[in-house]
């Protein structure tokens, strides 16, 4: 019996070294798997911006560590900014959502140069609200 419990306590060690880096890693959601990124520099914050080829929707991550946390308003701002650089389009009214870390949002890109055609449907940035 004291066997196992010597074993539970080495695993128990371990945890915190094998569970705290996932917690720091920077990956996009599931469905971003696949898309490239691009890094941009704003107002002294780094983002990641993921985007497809085929999906009207942008993820746009903070990846470099800021105390205290800046003001969410201003973060949004620039995460919106690295957006709109990065994949020429604007984003559409009333679907970039998000926090300090992490924001998503649905491009507009119906007019010029950056105009590409999108795959109907694949943008589903408020999973959880009906449509």
């Amino acid at each position: 019996m004291s066997g196992q419990s010597g074993r539970m306590k080495h695993v128990l060690t371990l945890l915190p070294f094998l569970i705290f880096p996932a917690c720091v890693a920077d990956s996009p959601a599931l469905g971003y798997s696949r898309a490239g990124f691009s890094s941009v520099e704003l107002g002294g914050n780094t983002y990641r911006v993921y985007t497809e080829e085929t999906r009207n929707c942008v993820e746009v991550h903070r990846v470099n560590m800021v105390f205290p946390p800046p003001s969410r308003l201003q973060i949004l701002l620039e995460m919106e900014e690295a957006a709109v650089l990065v994949t020429g389009c604007a984003l559409k009214k009333g679907t970039f959502v998000g926090d300090q870390a992490m924001s998503k949002g649905q491009l507009e890109c119906s007019t010029g140069t950056a105009a590409k055609e999108w795959v109907a449907g694949t943008c589903n940035i408020k999973p959880w609200r009906w449509r």
